[in-house]
């Protein structure tokens, strides 16, 4: 669909806030550091949480408020929100006939907050004691981004134009028309169909292009039906939720110790313990998470905790979140697979079509986008982050970091495709080489554990050398072949350190670890990566099993 109206940045980019605090400061050593002229940046994949938003429910009447009152922007927004959905978004499940049928549960409407249950779990019928907020046109929905969110993905905007427009050149400062003088091809962008995502995602194109001309191409927006999401588990399907409820099991046992430390605490806090037991009795598998919404939401939008509910147990209680969460596929290898594996397949064919195109190879398809946007939830962010075995999510002291462990608000994760035809290749084989014989075998024919490269990794780019035909069947296989090519990974505002890339022989010999040979990142995700009949296959197994995990 082609974007509605991109909302005007009202953030000042010399005030200091809590996302531009979480991105790497740009100087000019920064840059010179880790940008050097030898190195070219090819493309650039954007996957973000939204950003601040209220919380998903009302279970804790004691100290939230019943009416949050951060959406003033937001609701004045809305209505033109809604109506460019219905122009532009198609649905043929629509069985009234609307153009708009799928996104209709997934938008906020202030009118409708003030008849919303106390708990949309529990209906817990708490009274609200001191609470003096009262039912405006300002009051937020439950789960709806809220003008903090909304300036916080403004902000990421900025620094995203700050980084890649002014200090590299690499995106234009106005979006390029597309074919036909269509929605530009600059870039692809993608969300969620919840309102929250979509919303982040404007504010944050808002960020980038604050004061487009008035015969700008328009941004084309991509939103796939529910059940073809890849980019947060497929919770719906019962089978599905029972195993991934088995794999948040598994972890909190390897946590036991920690785990019950921190309910024991929780039920000592007289405004948490009455809804936390109720959550308990029914068994709830995520009972960390059950208490973070509401306590990252608060303080977030500058509402105080009850003083027992400080930094340090908040920390506590995202980091068992992440146990939950996040902990788990990076443990449970079929779990990532069925988890994540389908967006990280997507990221690596993206990758390798940006280096066909640089190779000058004609596949048939348009030109690869400059950067991808993937606006999705902390369960796009953390289940990423575990595929490329990021000590958020491997930690030994992951229960017990002082430092929150949760992707928070509006956290982002960048893989940048870079090339260096200049510095000198590894001369070194990485240990892992060795798990196959020659990286020309059939891939399928290998356990997923020991396989170099994904499957949708096509034989074709290594089977090419310059001045060649393309992809000309008489070019012998060449390991070397992607030589030129790298890849880094920043989380927020570090640089990731992939394992299979700490080998000498897999990473940048200037750059060090942080950037990946394109070979060392495509052994990182080889594993974590299903084809689709292997998905396919996989979901049955899984259904006979009745949800086995295999590490």
């Amino acid at each position: 669909m082609a974007s509605p109206t991109i909302p005007s940045s009202n953030v000042d980019s010399s005030t200091p806030n809590v996302i531009q605090a979480r991105l790497p400061k740009l100087s000019p050593e920064f840059i010179s550091q880790h940008y050097p002229s030898e190195v070219k940046l090819l493309h650039v994949h954007l996957v973000h949480r939204h950003g601040e938003r209220t919380p998903a429910s009302h279970p804790f009447p004691s100290i939230s408020p019943r009416y949050w009152n951060f959406c003033a922007q937001g609701n004045r927004l809305y209505a033109d929100f809604e109506k460019a959905v219905q122009l532009h978004t198609q649905d043929s499940d629509a069985k009234d006939g609307s153009n708009y049928h799928q996104w209709h549960n997934y938008m906020f409407k202030a009118e409708n907050s003030k008849n919303t249950s106390i708990s949309s779990k529990d209906n817990l019928s708490k009274v609200h004691g001191n609470d003096k907020s009262q039912f405006t046109a300002d009051t937020c929905a439950f789960g709806q981004l809220s003008d903090v969110g909304r300036r916080s993905m403004t902000a990421l905007g900025v620094h995203m134009r700050a980084l890649y427009t002014d200090a590299l050149g690499f995106l234009p400062a106005v979006p390029r028309p597309g074919h036909n003088n269509g929605p530009t091809e600059d870039f692809y962008l993608r969300t969620t169909s919840f309102s929250r995502a979509f919303e982040s995602l404007q504010h944050t194109l808002g960020g980038m292009y604050p004061h487009l001309p008035a015969n700008s191409p328009l941004f084309r927006i991509n939103v796939r039906p529910r059940k073809r999401e890849n980019m947060y588990p497929e919770h719906h399907c019962e089978i599905a939720g029972q195993f991934y409820n088995e794999g948040t099991k598994e972890s909190i046992k390897i946590f036991a110790e920690d785990h019950a430390a921190l309910l024991k605490d929780i039920l000592q806090i007289p405004s948490l313990r009455e809804p936390f037991e109720a959550e308990l009795k029914r068994g709830a598998t995520h009972a960390a998470y059950f208490v973070l919404d509401t306590v990252t939401s608060m303080p977030s939008h500058g509402l105080s905790l009850p003083k027992e509910i400080d930094d340090e147990l908040i920390a506590r209680v995202a980091n068992m979140s992440a146990v939950e969460y996040i902990y788990p596929p990076m443990r449970f290898t079929n779990l990532a697979r069925m988890q994540i594996g389908p967006l990280v397949r997507e990221l690596a064919d993206n990758v390798v079509g940006v280096v066909e195109a640089d190779r000058g190879i004609s596949t048939g398809k348009q030109r690869p986008p400059k950067m991808s946007i993937y606006s999705g939830h902390d369960s796009t962010v953390g289940p990423l982050l575990a595929v490329f075995g990021d000590d958020l999510a491997g930690s030994p002291s992951l229960a017990t970091s002082a430092t929150p462990m949760w992707p928070p608000f509006a956290s982002s994760v960048r893989i940048e495709l870079l090339k260096d035809s200049v510095s000198p290749y590894p001369t070194i084989q990485p240990s892992w080489a060795g798990d196959v014989s020659t990286n020309s075998v059939d891939m399928s024919t290998i356990p997923h554990d020991e396989r170099i490269r994904p499957l949708n990794v096509p034989d074709s780019l290594y089977r090419w050398a310059p001045r060649q035909a393309n992809n000309a069947s008489d070019v012998p296989f060449n390991p070397r072949a992607t030589r030129d090519y790298y890849v880094r990974i920043w989380y927020n505002d570090r640089s990731v350190q992939l394992p299979a890339c700490r080998d000498p022989g897999a990473h940048h010999t200037k750059l060090g670890p942080s950037v990946c040979t394109l070979d060392g990142f495509f052994k990182q995700i080889a594993r974590f990566v299903p084809s689709e009949s292997e998905f396919s296959q996989e979901y049955l197994a899984l259904t006979n099993t009745k949800g086995k995990l295999s590490e």
